[in-house]
């Protein structure tokens, strides 16, 4: 088997396969490196960052292109079953509603960053990526998710339609109270108090 069909048969189409993640035989990265850099130049993958390739669809208009949000999700928040990120800050507020204004970059805590809060870009996706207050799993990736959106509002400020995203947002989300209770003490303590104050922590289970 080649590294080529190796990697196709791994990740498939349109999926960013990352070279730190590579191990092909006992192959040695120099060799890796080598042979990624040949079938680029042969037009069987393509580069679309720095470490990182993928096998394009071949379409009548020509090759398709990695989705740069894509590319976020595996390095930032999730990879199959496994969870180490969550869309945070001005993002999330946008997601479940609450905010009208459409962010000009993408904000999420993770485990995969070691700095306290860094802004890359990845492809044409700006990203300001925050180091997790705690480990993130897919376990208690909901209440910390939770938490964070609580860290972010201002209770006084919410209008009806406001209030009513918050609760469905709560409920979606299937947060039990014994879950914040166990990370709130990772958070601030305007987070517990706003989650108070917006009377959204008597619909939690």
């Amino acid at each position: 088997m080649t590294l080529c069909s190796y990697l196709k048969d791994k990740y498939g189409y349109n999926e960013p396969i990352y070279t730190e993640e590579i191990q092909f035989k006992d192959y040695s990265r120099p060799w890796i490196f080598n042979e990624l850099k040949k079938m680029v130049e042969n037009g069987k993958i393509k580069r679309f960052d720095l470490g990182i390739y993928y096998f394009p669809i071949k379409m009548f208009f020509g090759d398709s292109f990695l989705d740069p949000r894509k590319v976020v999700e595996r390095r930032f928040l999730s990879s199959g079953d496994d969870v180490y990120g969550y869309i945070a800050g001005k993002s999330l507020l946008n997601l479940t509603g609450l905010s009208t204004q459409v962010p000009n970059l993408l904000e999420l805590v993770t485990n995969n960053e070691t700095t306290r809060v860094r802004n890359i870009n990845i492809g044409t996706q700006r990203v300001r990526a925050r180091r997790s207050r705690t480990t993130v799993t897919r376990d208690n990736v909901a209440a910390l998710q939770f938490l964070d959106l609580m860290n972010s509002i201002i209770p006084t400020e919410m209008d009806e339609t406001e209030q009513f995203m918050l609760r469905k947002f709560a409920k979606d989300s299937r947060v039990t109270q014994d879950a914040i209770m166990q990370y709130a003490v990772f958070f601030p303590a305007k987070a517990t108090k706003n989650m108070i104050e917006s009377g959204v922590a008597y619909e939690l289970a």
